[in-house]
C-alpha cells in the first residue's frame, strides 16, 4: 500500500468520480471505511472538483397500460442510464436517432407488482412509487436501494395526487413529501411526511383548501410545487375555477401559494434554465424571479419546433435542462433533446410503441446512502 499519510490519500479520492470510488473500496478496508464515511460522501456531493456527471435514467416496465404486453416485441423491462454528455454528441443523428442506454439489473430487485412513477432525484437519490403505495429511493451509481415502510394513511391509494423527494438543509435530512387531494368530495389537500433519517411517517396538521390538478410536480428552491384548483363563489353558487401552484416547504413544512398568469390551467410545472417553468403543448411561461408573481415571462415553447415538424407529441415532458442550452423532452415514443437557442431538436431514442411512460428522470452520480441514518 501507499505511504502517502492517510488525508493525502483522502484529498486524492475526494476527486475521482463516483465510479472509481466504488471501485476503490475493494482496494482495501481503510479506504472502503474512508469512502463509506458520511462525512466523506457529503464533502464529496460538495465539492465543486468533483463536478458529479448528470445521467438520464429511463424505467422501462410493461405493466404500465394494465394489458398483457407482447413481450416478444416489447423493449427489455428494466432500468436503462446513460451519460448526459452523450446527448449533445454529433454522432446522434435527427430522424430516428438512438443511442445505446447502459443497463441496470437492480430495477428487477424491487418487486414492483403495479404500474409505477418514476418521480424526481436529489442529490443522486431517484424516488419510485407504484400504485400500491409501495415506495423505493434508489441511488443508481451505487446500486444501493431501500424501501420505505409502509405509509399508514388509508388514503394513500386512493387520493394520492402526487409525491416529491427532496433536502431539508436545516436538519440534514432527506424526505418524501405524499400530496393527497379529496377530489369530488372536498376542496382540501393534506400532506404526509416521510423523513429518510428517523426513517418514519408523519402526517401534517395543516390542511390546504384547494385540490391537485394532475399528479405533475417539481422540486425547486427547497420546495414540492403542484398546481390546484379552487371555486370561486357568488351567493353559494359555483362561478369560476381559479388555478395557481402550491408550494410545500420540505424545511418549514408549510404551504405558500403563487399565481398563474391569465389563470390558466397549466397542467405541468417543471424547471428550465434556473427559472419555475409552466407548460402545456403550445405555451410556455417562466417566472424570472422566484416567488414574485408578476415576473411570469411567456417564451417561446420548446415544443414549438417538434410539433411544426408535423411530429404527433403525446403526454410530453420536459425535464431539468442540462446546460444553459439544451432541455431534454421525452413521451411516450421518443427521448428528444432541443436547443434552446436554435429552437431545434433531434431524436435520441424512439419507440416504435407507446411503452415509454414517462418514467425518465435526471440525476447526479453521487455515493449519497438512501439507506436511514439511524436504522
Amino acid at each position: 500500500m501507499s505511504s502517502l499519510p492517510l488525508y493525502i490519500e483522502e484529498m486524492i479520492l475526494l476527486r475521482l468520480p463516483v465510479k472509481f470510488l466504488i471501485r476503490c473500496k475493494s482496494v482495501c478496508k481503510a479506504w472502503q471505511s474512508l469512502i463509506s464515511d458520511p462525512y466523506f460522501v457529503k464533502t464529496h456531493l460538495k465539492l465543486p472538483e468533483t463536478q458529479a456527471r448528470s445521467r438520464f435514467c429511463i424505467i422501462n416496465d410493461t405493466r404500465r397500460h394494465g394489458i398483457n404486453t407482447n413481450y416478444s416485441t416489447a423493449p427489455i423491462r428494466g432500468a436503462f442510464t446513460k451519460d448526459c454528455d452523450a446527448f449533445s454528441s454529433d454522432d446522434v443523428v435527427t430522424a430516428g436517432g438512438s443511442l445505446a442506454f447502459d443497463y441496470i439489473s437492480d430495477y428487477e430487485n424491487f418487486n414492483f407488482t403495479y404500474c409505477i412513477k418514476l418521480f424526481n432525484s436529489c442529490d443522486g437519490l431517484l424516488c419510485i412509487v407504484d400504485l400500491s403505495g409501495k415506495i423505493i429511493i434508489w441511488n443508481p451509481s451505487t446500486r444501493q436501494h431501500h424501501q420505505l415502510p409502509p405509509n399508514p394513511n388509508p388514503n394513500m391509494l386512493e387520493f394520492l395526487a402526487c409525491c416529491g423527494f427532496g433536502y431539508d438543509s436545516s436538519s440534514d435530512d432527506y424526505k418524501v413529501i405524499v400530496v393527497y387531494t379529496f377530489r369530488y368530495i372536498s376542496e382540501e389537500t393534506v400532506v404526509d411526511v416521510f423523513s429518510l433519517k428517523s426513517n418514519k411517517w408523519k402526517s401534517i396538521e395543516e390542511t390546504h383548501p384547494t385540490t391537485a390538478v394532475t399528479r405533475n410536480a417539481t422540486v425547486f428552491r427547497g420546495a414540492l410545487h403542484w398546481v390546484n384548483c379552487s371555486m370561486s363563489y357568488d351567493d353559494g353558487i359555483r362561478k369560476l375555477k381559479l388555478y395557481k401552484i402550491t408550494a410545500f416547504d420540505f424545511e418549514k413544512e408549510e404551504f405558500r401559494e403563487m399565481a398563474i398568469p391569465n389563470n390558466d390551467r397549466y397542467l405541468k410545472l417543471t424547471v428550465v434554465g434556473g427559472c419555475l417553468c409552466l407548460y402545456k403543448t403550445w405555451v410556455t411561461w417562466v417566472m424570472k424571479e422566484y416567488g414574485v408573481d408578476t415576473s411570469w415571462t411567456k417564451i417561446t415553447s420548446p415544443l414549438y419546433s417538434i410539433l411544426r415538424s408535423g411530429i404527433n407529441i403525446v403526454d410530453c415532458d420536459m425535464l431539468q435542462t442540462l446546460n444553459d442550452e439544451h432541455l431534454l423532452l421525452v413521451d411516450c415514443r421518443r427521448l428528444m433533446l432541443c436547443d434552446l437557442r436554435k429552437n431545434t431538436y433531434k431524436n435520441i431514442m424512439r419507440y416504435e410503441e407507446d411503452r415509454f411512460g414517462n418514467n425518465a428522470n435526471l440525476y447526479k452520480e453521487t455515493l449519497v446512502s438512501p439507506h436511514p441514518l439511524n436504522p
